[in-house]
């Protein structure tokens, strides 16, 4: 694993999330699998931001609670979480407030 993932399954009639490469701080991307479907992509994804275009606006709360809680997560996660938030914001790709950061919205492939 090469990046933090939120990995969206919409190949089953009920949507999944998963978060993954929890000790990953140097890429954050939200990955798709099955047809594209906005509507599907944006309900699934509500818990955890807003879906704008080919990014999504991930809440930082919400995502630094989910690695904080998850049973893959390594010692000492959190300077290297605040670094990761801290480097996207130097960048502008966290929003005004503060509370959500951009990330890159990639589509894995159609369900076969």
């Amino acid at each position: 694993m090469c990046e933090m993932q939120l990995e969206v399954d919409l190949r089953e009639s009920d949507a999944t999330v998963e978060l993954t490469g929890v000790d990953e701080f140097t890429r954050l991307a939200v990955t798709v699998r099955g047809e594209p479907d906005p509507e599907r992509t944006a309900a699934a994804l509500a818990g955890w931001g807003v879906v704008d275009g080919d990014h999504v606006w991930l809440d930082i709360g919400v995502l630094e609670d989910a690695v904080r809680r998850h049973p893959g997560r390594g010692e000492g996660w959190l300077p290297q979480f605040v670094s990761m938030i801290d480097y996207a914001e130097s960048k502008g790709w966290v929003d005004s407030d503060n509370r959500r950061v951009r990330a890159h919205r990639e589509l894995v492939g159609a369900a076969g």
